[in-house]
């Protein structure tokens, strides 16, 4: 009987070496005070975002890589022990009765496609927090919501609490709870980033636009979150650092813009400019102090915004030539902007407006004060305290104050659907402030009345440059 012809073996080759070695090796990560630590490979076989860290013979990496290096790992055949994160399934049902608009849902489905890493971008009304809602109820993973103010804060708190049948957590306003659903201000997830980074796998920054700066971008660069989404209503921004948010949380994965979604979604609105000039004594000291600011500006080509009104004020320091033109350019800004006859087109828009709930604008308190003086209006700033604050938005919604005024504070995070008429007496340059103030009566109440947006500027002055500049790119402005 003759012996059965064998096999040959098939041939060891490099690529079959490498499987074999990859196979055997485990990668183990941990997290480190928003690092993570990798242990179990080669030196050729560790990730290129990882540097040797000498005190504790590892090499580590900021903890915001962990979802790109386990599927890197993954597909070299790499097994990987991934320590790095303490988030936990959760079991989430919403509990309102809220059925997405048709764009809402659109939004999630291209967060979810684009791998639930990214920014949704709706307008001011839109319901930008029904995205955030599903894509919580999507993922079921302990999450972490991030807010810029305690306002907003306090009400993203509610929508959670009345949302899904567990407890919320809060960082921030005096409080230190961590829960699986838990809400945040930037701040106090900036301070606590090192020890709360690996706390959950889902993180969502509200107003996401504040995100670049250098201290809050730390955020998600110490966080191990698998899923980020950034919500926002004004993207860009003047330093163009908006860009880094794709390296952060990911890209832009939906925009709608307000003529997108208004009339039917969103109340239609009419934008009125008023145009009006300076008395005579205004006029005269304006133009004494434009002959300081301007000689100067030409001079040095010094452009007074973005990055060139930090090169302003560092060269006021130091240049006594260059601090008085500053100062002139201050006292040219108090003159347009608390003009006498501004002052006299909202007496006129107040007394038209009587039955409506009307917001006013202002650019600094000084402003907004005196208005309240003379108006009689209750007046908000960052100044006002949070009981203050509650108390006279209350009534405002309530009809016990027919109108408000405030500076910087309220563009972003009040709901006030029944407002429906925006005065701007004056502002920034700023597109972005421009469309969060449209935003406060773009909410739809019931009704279906055209919102009505006044935006009163005094002609000949330089603050028609700071009305065009912050409109541009706005379609429909």
């Amino acid at each position: 009987m003759s012996r059965a012809r064998r096999r040959p073996l098939p041939p060891i080759t490099w690529q079959w070496l490498v499987w074999l070695v990859n196979y055997i090796m485990e990668a183990a990560l941990r997290f480190d005070a928003g690092t993570i630590t990798v242990e179990g490979l080669d030196v050729q076989s560790i990730p290129r975002r990882f540097k040797w860290d000498a005190r504790v013979a590892k090499f580590r990496a900021p903890a915001m890589v962990r979802r790109a290096v386990v599927q890197s790992l993954s597909r070299d055949a790499i097994a990987v022990a991934d320590g790095t994160s303490a988030a936990h399934s959760l079991d989430l049902r919403l509990r309102t009765s809220y059925a997405p608009r048709p764009y809402q849902e659109e939004a999630l489905e291209s967060w979810v496609r684009a791998g639930g890493c990214g920014t949704v971008i709706l307008p001011t009304g839109a319901g930008k927090t029904f995205v955030a809602l599903g894509a919580i109820a999507e993922i079921e993973r302990s999450t972490l919501v991030v807010a810029p103010t305690i306002d907003l804060m306090s009400q993203w708190y509610s929508v959670l609490s009345d949302a899904f049948s567990t407890e919320v957590g809060l960082l921030g306003g005096g409080y230190r709870e961590i829960r699986e659903l838990t809400v945040s201000t930037y701040e106090s997830a900036y301070i606590l980033a090192a020890e709360y980074g690996n706390r959950f796998d889902l993180i969502v920054f509200d107003e996401v636009h504040h995100l670049p700066s250098p201290k809050f971008r730390q955020i998600p660069e110490m966080s191990t979150a698998w899923w980020r989404l950034g919500l926002t209503a004004t993207y860009e921004r003047q330093d163009a650092s908006h860009r880094d948010l794709e390296h952060l949380i990911g890209p832009v994965v939906y925009r709608k813009r307000v003529h997108d979604l208004k009339g039917e979604y969103l109340a239609d609105y009419a934008i009125v400019r008023i145009a009006t000039t300076l008395t005579e004594d205004e006029s005269r000291r304006y133009e004494a102090h434009a002959a300081v600011y301007y000689p100067f500006v030409r001079k040095t080509g010094i452009k007074p915004h973005g990055q060139g009104w930090e090169e302003f004020v560092r060269l006021s320091a130091r240049n006594p030539e260059a601090r008085s033109a500053l100062i002139a350019r201050q006292q040219m800004r108090r003159i347009v902007f608390g003009s006498e006859r501004k002052l006299e087109a909202l007496e006129a828009l107040l007394k038209q407006h009587c039955g409506d709930k009307v917001i006013v604008f202002t650019e600094h308190n000084e402003l907004v004060y005196r208005i309240s003086r003379e108006f009689l209006i209750p007046a908000i700033t960052h100044q006002t305290a949070t009981r203050e604050r509650k108390w006279i938005l209350d009534g405002f919604r309530e009809g016990m104050f027919s109108a408000i005024v405030t500076s910087k504070v309220l563009n972003e995070g009040i709901d006030v659907p029944s407002a429906k008429v925006a005065i701007i007496l004056s502002g920034s340059a700023s597109p972005r402030e421009y469309l969060q103030r449209l935003g406060r009566i773009l909410r739809k109440s019931g009704e279906r009345r055209t919102a009505l947006l006044y935006e009163v500027v005094t002609s000949a002055t330089s603050e028609t440059g700071i009305s065009s500049r912050r409109r541009k790119g706005h379609a429909d402005a």
